[in-house]
């Protein structure tokens, strides 16, 4: 392989790397996953979709571009914690993966807009969630199950 031709693989491949790193580094802790996603008691506001266009700006999850989903629990923290404590069982070792096993009261936003005009579609639900945890404390939502 020629000297120019291993550089830009090089390159290509710690593009790629940063990448991945910046990605799995979102709601990388508790604070952030809060933020995110924990809601209680729940905002006010008349429907769910002015409800999720009020918190997706609140939460600056607007500020740079339109996050496409984000999904808010209104559960009581300590009970949204327990899921990585014994209240959830383990579906993936190695990305610590926990399906609660109660049900939360959810509002699942939709963006469908375009910055920095986004317009949200809101979806309220009660589901039982999957959450990733790292050292017994929820830093990742996986999905509604």
């Amino acid at each position: 392989m020629s000297p120019k031709i291993s550089f830009w693989l090089l390159l290509r491949l710690a593009v790629l790397l940063a990448a991945v790193l910046v990605q799995s580094g979102e709601g990388a802790t508790y604070r952030d996953f809060q933020n995110r996603h924990i809601d209680f008691p729940k905002a006010n506001a008349p429907n769910a979709n002015s409800y999720c266009n009020l918190m997706m700006r609140r939460r600056g999850l607007t500020r740079r571009s339109c996050k496409p989903t984000n999904t808010f629990i209104h559960g009581r923290p300590n009970d949204i914690q327990n899921v990585c404590r014994g209240g959830g069982t383990l579906v993936n070792r190695r990305r610590q993966l926990y399906d609660s096993r109660r049900r939360f009261s959810v509002t699942t936003c939709r963006n469908r807009g375009r910055h920095p005009n986004c317009n949200y579609v809101g979806r309220q639900e009660n589901r039982r969630i999957r959450l990733g945890c790292r050292s017994r404390q929820p830093v990742h939502f996986d999905r509604l199950r």
